[in-house]
């Protein structure tokens, strides 16, 4: 079995809603598809991000950023 894993960030602009987000998703979802993956889930992963020398000397802190995957697997 094979694995593909996709980050999902839905974009909106001005007056679009949850229904556009929801045509991204879609979007790559059939285009996942067309490619022979099978969808599987949408999981969060959580991601530690370390601050660079620089900020670190001014006191920033690790910060911690949540993003969706979109897994899809299919025979190898």
């Amino acid at each position: 079995m094979q694995y593909r894993v996709i980050p999902f960030i839905g974009k909106i602009k001005g007056s679009q809603s949850a229904k556009d987000v929801s045509d991204q998703l879609e979007k790559l979802l059939t285009q996942g598809a067309q490619e022979g993956w099978e969808f599987v889930q949408i999981n969060n992963v959580n991601i530690e991000v370390q601050p660079g020398c620089i900020p670190a000397l001014f006191g920033s802190k690790t910060d911690y950023v949540r993003f969706d995957m979109a897994i899809f697997r299919r025979q190898a």
